[in-house]
């Protein structure tokens, strides 16, 4: 039977597990024959042999080494550094080699499937599936598994044939978690299916990586009133991870934000650390009535303030100093506001779209009587409502008075003939009591629409300031009967409007949900922006082609045709790159440079119809820079496909005799092969060692006589030439120095 080599990844995993869940990363590194002496001369298996298709790498993260792919049998080695962080500082590192051996076989690894990641939350029982197959179904494969959670008390376990078991078959990999598993850190399980290939030992394997994060539960049921001037916060006692080995829960952190927000927590992302809000109470653990709870004390009457609670976690070293900080998903938000003193706007939103007579809807709720104190601050009242254009100053836009505090008044105003096309417009309200301001109302904006067309799609944006939290925007869009449908709803400020046909008109108008997220406000706060229609447009280039530059050098020839002096150009053809935007290329453009130092140039533009290939003359040689761009027929150009550069091969040769005798035959000292380059400087000795001739020419043409005129007699007469060639880098000095002698024969 004949053995061919098999094309395929070899995979390998180190799986390194830290019990104090400090970060690990992963590199190659020079193996060592002696403590802090590299092995000489080491070179990566994948730098062996051919390097086309040969790739050895390994992932900083997981840890997992590929080569793709083996072309040479035999043993490898290679050596692993395994270097541990902990607050973003290198405190160990460890060093591993292993010999990896090729060899030659007529078979194919076994196949795992499975997820690549998950995130659970402490307490929950992972149960996840695995699938193991072979594509040689008349072999066996046994499955195997290693990594932290088979370290852990209360460990992980695979569920499933231990032994060499015929393909196709499923296991388990089952894990019930606990609040001593949690984790900044993704714990790794590197699943090993092997099958039996070799009578005498095992063949070939696949390794799967499966990432494993435990997260911290979140706080339930946080609450938060007012109490003699103060914030107080409760939640839920007891907490489902308070009780922990090792101390390694440590208490409660509470973060705070004016105004709502619709942060969304990721369970893979837990915590607040980086968000808007801000930590204001570090590792609390009081406690009362059956609640944990926190007193905010620096709270402002005149704002909105909306909390979460999370949960700490931390290892601690020796002395009881905590290291490798683990925050739990965030609490749902609780917001409140200390003091209703003054009115809240809770709609902004254009209800007439146009330059000059626009029209926006504001309403507004008046404060609370109690906390305003009307004995304090009698009426009469008077609401002025403030306008701002963009970044313009604020005008009074309208005012509403009333006499006494439950005197009813209409809070909602009409905003007339103003540029809702063009403009975001802001406002608030000023409350005066008895001819004497109170204060200002926070400023609330209509929502702003911005259409971007493209290719076949419209690019939605918008933008708003509001003292509430916007949970989620609806897209609607007109239709032909001239009413708005919703065709999207989304919780970021960005919506693309696909498949759409190009320079057909589309208009567009969005509502906000939002809410204050308190009592006795309306809820939820809808509010629309302006309409915009626009036309998608064919703006968009496609995908850069692949290039790949040839030359006579790369046969290796010396015995080059003038003829054969070009580059050839060819290109993959972008439709079938990414043939959803290169469905129109018209033609391409071919960019060179003469070295890697040299700015690319235009050089020609080729229509598609002649095709993927140009034959291209430089000027002097054939080393060069090339880069191609496509063209669609909006005139839309590519990126520049990656540049490829291409090198002269630089061939020098001299003869050993010539004749200058004036017959007209072999007068003249030329070199037989002067194939790319620049100069030379060439120096000419007698027997005594006399300098006779000189020059940089490389064509030299000596006629046999000295720079003064001067006949040199028939006789031998040594040489040393230092050659420069015309390289793609630039002129080049050769490493080989022409050195031997030269014969004058006149008779």
């Amino acid at each position: 039977m004949i053995l061919v080599v098999l094309i395929n990844f070899f995979i390998h995993n180190p799986n390194a597990y830290d019990v104090d869940k400090d970060s690990l990363a992963y590199e190659l590194a020079t193996p060592l024959q002696a403590v802090n002496t590299p092995v000489p001369g080491y070179k990566l298996p994948d730098e062996i042999g051919t390097s086309v298709g040969n790739q050895l790498t390994i992932n900083p993260i997981t840890g997992e080494i590929r080569w793709d792919s083996p072309k040479l049998q035999g043993e490898y080695n290679i050596a692993i550094r395994v270097k541990e962080y902990r607050n973003g500082k290198l405190i160990n590192v460890i060093l591993r080699d292993m010999q990896i051996l090729i060899r030659a076989c007529e078979n194919e690894p076994p196949v795992i499937q499975s997820p690549d990641q998950l995130c659970v939350v402490a307490g929950e029982k992972i149960s996840l599936n695995i699938e193991v197959s072979d594509p040689n179904l008349n072999q066996k494969v046994r499955l195997s598994a290693t990594g932290g959670p088979f370290n852990e008390l209360s460990p992980a376990k695979i569920i499933g044939p231990s032994a060499f078991t015929p393909v196709n078959f499923n296991a388990k990999l089952e894990w019930q978690t606990n609040c001593n598993h949690i984790s900044n850190q993704y714990y790794q399980v590197v699943l090993r299916a092997v099958d039996n290939f070799y009578p005498d030992s095992t063949g070939l394997a696949t390794l799967k990586t499966v990432r494993i994060k435990v997260v911290g539960p979140p706080p339930k049921n946080l609450t938060s009133k007012t109490e003699n001037g103060k914030i107080r916060l409760e939640w839920d006692s007891p907490y489902s991870c308070d009780m922990t080995n090792d101390n390694y829960f440590q208490g409660f952190s509470v973060w705070r934000k004016v105004a709502s927000s619709n942060f969304a927590p990721d369970t893979c992302n837990p915590g607040l650390t980086g968000s808007e809000y801000q930590k204001i109470a570090f590792r609390t653990l009081s406690k009362q009535d059956n609640k944990y709870f926190y007193l905010d004390d620096k709270a402002d009457g005149a704002n909105t303030y909306c909390y979460r609670v999370q949960a700490e976690f931390a290892k601690l070293t020796s002395t009881s100093n905590p290291f490798n900080r683990v925050e739990s998903i965030p609490s749902d938000e609780s917001c409140i506001i200390l003091l209703r003193d003054l009115p809240l706007i809770t709609k902004a939103s254009v209800t007439e779209t146009s330059s000059n007579l626009g029209k926006v809807h504001i309403r507004w709720t008046k404060p609370l009587a109690e906390q305003l104190d009307t004995i304090k601050n009698p009426g009469p009242y008077r609401y002025e409502i403030y306008r701002r254009v963009n970044s313009g100053n604020s005008v009074l836009a309208t005012s509403v008075t009333s006499p006494y505090f439950q005197t009813e008044i209409d809070t909602n105003y009409f905003d007339m003939n103003q540029n809702t096309q063009d403009n975001q417009i802001f406002y608030f309200i000023s409350l005066f009591s008895n001819g004497k301001k109170v204060g200002d109302s926070p400023v609330a904006s209509t929502l702003f629409l911005t259409v971007n067309p493209s290719d076949k799609k419209n690019i939605l944006s918008w933008k708003s300031t509001t003292p509430w939290s916007s949970r989620s925007f609806k897209v609607f869009l007109k239709n032909n009967g001239g009413t708005f449908t919703q065709i999207g709803e989304t919780k970021t400020n960005t919506f693309d409007h696909n498949g759409l046909k190009n320079d057909s008109l589309y208009c567009y108008r969005i509502e906000s949900v939002g809410s204050y997220s308190i009592p006795y406000i309306e809820d939820p706060i809808l509010n629309y922006s302006q309409e915009v229609c626009r036309r998608p447009v064919d703006n968009v280039p496609s995908c850069p082609p692949i290039l790949k530059v040839t030359n006579i050098c790369q046969q290796l020839n010396s015995a080059i045709n003038p003829d054969d002096l070009f580059n050839t150009l060819t290109w993959s053809d972008p439709s079938k790159e990414c043939p959803a935007i290169a469905d129109d290329i018209q033609s391409f453009n071919i960019y060179y440079a003469e070295t890697i130092n040299d700015s690319l140039i235009k050089v020609d533009n080729q229509d598609v119809k002649d095709g993927f290939r140009k034959i291209h003359y430089p000027d002097s040689g054939l080393s060069g820079c090339y880069s191609v761009t496509s063209v669609d027929f909006n005139g839309n150009e590519s990126a520049k496909s990656a540049v490829v550069c291409i090198d002269n091969c630089p061939f020098y040769s001299l003869p050993n005799t010539f004749t200058p005798n004036g017959d007209g035959k072999n007068d003249l000292f030329r070199p037989r092969v002067n194939l790319f380059i620049e100069r030379i400087d060439m120096k000419v000795y007698n027997q005594w060692g006399n300098l006779v001739f000189e020059t940089i020419d490389p064509l030299i043409n000596w006629n046999g006589t000295t720079h003064n005129g001067t006949e040199l007699a028939d006789g031998t007469y040594h040489y040393i030439c230092t050659v420069f060639e015309k390289r793609v880098t630039g002129v080049t000095e050769s490493k080989n120095v022409l050195s031997g002698f030269i014969q004058i024969i006149r008779n």
